[in-house]
């Protein structure tokens, strides 16, 4: 007879029987799955959250965004500014936080986001968050 315990329960499994061995593999499952959700860190995903509302109609912000990008002038997306050299968390919320548009030129650079200094912060730290091993250059302008 196996224990298996969760945070808040204590399940006793009898591995002898079939069903005791699938009872196991799903406890494990849904624990493993628990574990997973609890390793997120709240402002990354609350910076995810405000990328998908704020930032989606320019750039691609999520490999799981559901709509593509509506403006049509290529612009980087959240991935290839995480990997791109220098783009720390305190460069990205400067960044992010200035205005980049006068509101005539065209084409149009990036507007402000009217973002508070939380939220600049949050997406800041989810595009960090998205930062893969080894240096990439961005592009030349």
């Amino acid at each position: 007879m196996a224990r298996m315990h969760s945070s808040t329960t204590c399940v006793a499994i009898d591995l002898r029987k079939p069903l005791g061995w699938l009872g196991c593999s799903l406890l494990l499952a849904w624990c493993g799955a628990r574990a997973g959700a609890a390793d997120v860190d709240p402002l990354v995903a609350r910076g995810e959250q405000i990328a998908q509302q704020q930032c989606s109609a320019c750039h691609i912000v999520a490999s799981k965004q559901e709509l593509p990008p509506v403006r049509q002038i290529p612009t980087p997306s959240f991935e290839q500014i995480a990997n791109w050299p220098g783009r720390d968390e305190k460069f990205l919320r400067r960044f992010i936080a200035s205005t980049h548009w006068d509101g005539k030129t065209v084409p149009m650079s990036m507007p402000e986001q009217l973002l508070t200094n939380e939220e600049t912060i949050a997406v800041a730290r989810y595009i960090v968050s998205l930062r893969k091993p080894g240096p990439k250059e961005p592009p030349a302008r």
